[in-house]
């Protein structure tokens, strides 16, 4: 009968470290993959541009936003707008004019050629998990030198772990519990029974069956091995970091910024109130129609609370006796069609105009029209001229000192109100307003006389931003999609 090999510390030393390395490798693929159980999104980082954040062959995991939005100097997850059907990880370092997201790899000497939307955004770099992706660049470059290394080492310290059992390893469940050899080597007596024939054939059957079942261990070990390693397979280019907050889902708030909501709906006059002056006489108008207004008077004043957090530039102060503002002559008959919007803060109790149509661009307009104004209770009016007044008022007040949005949308499905996004009052039966001709967009003052709620002043009190008049209905999503980029 063959003797039991003895163990040496040589071979102990070379199984131990072969599992600590397999049980490494096990580690960090479980480390890359696990996240993806939660919905978190695996990516194996294929160039430098994010160095020295991250490697070559780093996975890196990305969070998604689940209605987030990312704060500056995060690095971000996204489809690359350069490239479709692959993705980018670069950091996000600031908002263009549009409202879209400026993005650069930490390692390149200049921003990326092409923006994108926060709708392009999969998530936010959070987690990295060193050179396990090494695999997954290597067979997307058909590197098969070092790909075939790395499998052949998996196996070989498979084979080299599984030795503890063929040598009388302590853990091997299959020695007798005094820690002698083979089970069908342990028995002198039933072997004395036997033939010496039949003692060979059973002792080479016995090793024969458990070097097959130790080989078979040894490859599904390395296959495990190499799975979880070429799990988190999805290819970036990038790197890793950061997160915060917003309030609302991705499928709801496609805009980062007010401004990129704002330049989606294609405005006719937007006046954004980012003077940086309260000296300043004329008011930009950034809808590109170069409808600059005109401020009246000097009751102004410049603020840097502005409406929408993430957006540039500040919001315009009035007082509420002398100052408003008023667009250039808008030619043509005043639209039957069309959507004013405006945020606003205040805490009066007298009310006031906030945006509207009237017939001359300075002083109170004899013909007047297309009014969102504010009650002395601080409930939100609007109202439409069609052979007489016609107006839709918000059931609750809005003069809490916070940011609001209101948005007046009429065309053939009637008049709409809007406030923070939700529709809060409407008329399906009145679709027309006063046919004005060659009109002015007036902003914080023009006359009210005669109108339902009407203000006990004219003038409002209080800050506002972004003013907007569009020759389209809105619909209630890009409503909703306007609110949600500025919270």
């Amino acid at each position: 009968m063959e003797q039991q090999r003895p163990w040496s510390w040589p071979w102990l030393v070379a199984c131990t470290l072969a599992k600590a390395v397999l049980a490494s490798v096990l580690c960090l693929g479980l480390w890359g993959a696990a996240p993806a159980l939660l919905g978190w999104l695996p990516t194996t980082v294929s160039s430098g541009s994010m160095l020295p954040r991250l490697h070559v062959g780093d996975v890196a995991v990305s969070r998604p936003l689940q209605g987030a939005a990312p704060t500056l100097g995060s690095v971000l997850l996204f489809d690359d707008p350069d490239h479709p059907g692959r993705l980018r990880l670069h950091r996000f370092v600031r908002v263009d004019d549009d409202g879209l997201l400026v993005t650069r790899g930490d390692a390149n000497d200049g921003d990326d050629s092409s923006p994108v939307t926060l709708g392009a955004v999969r998530g936010v770099g959070t987690l990295r998990v060193p050179w396990v992706g090494l695999p997954v660049v290597w067979a997307r470059e058909r590197a098969l030198v070092p790909l075939g290394l790395a499998l052949v080492g998996l196996v070989g310290l498979a084979l080299v772990a599984g030795q503890s059992r063929r040598f009388g390893y302590p853990d091997d469940a299959e020695g007798p519990p005094d820690g002698g050899g083979d089970a069908d080597e342990a028995a002198p007596a039933a072997a004395d029974e036997a033939s010496p024939a039949d003692g060979v054939v059973t002792t080479r059957a016995g090793r024969a069956e458990r070097s097959a079942r130790t080989a078979r261990r040894a490859a599904l070990a390395a296959a495990g091995a190499a799975l979880l390693v070429l799990v988190p397979a999805l290819p970036a280019d990038a790197a890793f970091t950061g997160r915060t907050s917003s309030r609302a889902g991705l499928a709801a708030a496609p805009y980062f910024t007010c401004a990129g909501a704002v330049t989606a709906s294609s405005p006719a006059v937007w006046f954004r109130l980012d003077e940086t002056t309260s000296t300043a006489t004329t008011a930009t108008d950034s809808s590109r129609n170069a409808r600059n207004g005109v401020y009246g008077s000097a009751g102004k004043a410049t603020v840097t609370d502005r409406a929408c957090a993430r957006d540039t530039g500040g919001a315009m102060r009035f007082d509420g006796a002398s100052g408003y503002l008023s667009s250039a002559q808008i030619t043509g008959t005043a639209p039957q069609t069309f959507t004013t919007a405006v945020w606003f803060k205040t805490t009066a109790t007298r009310g006031g105009k906030l945006v509207g149509y009237g017939n001359v661009q300075t002083g109170a307009s004899g013909v007047f029209d297309r009014h969102l104004y504010l009650a002395d209770t601080g409930r939100v009016v609007f109202g439409v001229y069609a052979g007489a007044t016609k107006t839709v008022i918000s059931p609750n007040p809005y003069r809490d000192g916070r940011w609001h949005q209101a948005v007046a949308t009429l065309s053939s499905a009637g008049m709409r109100l809007y406030l923070d996004g939700d529709l809060v009052a409407s008329d399906a039966s009145t679709t027309s307003a006063e046919p004005v001709s060659s009109g002015y967009l007036r902003v914080g003052f023009d006359n009210l006389d005669g109108w339902p709620s009407a203000p006990t002043s004219r003038y409002f009190t209080g800050t506002l931003d972004d003013v907007a008049l569009y020759l389209t209905a809105l619909s209630p999503a890009q409503v909703e999609a306007q609110y949600e980029a500025g919270t």
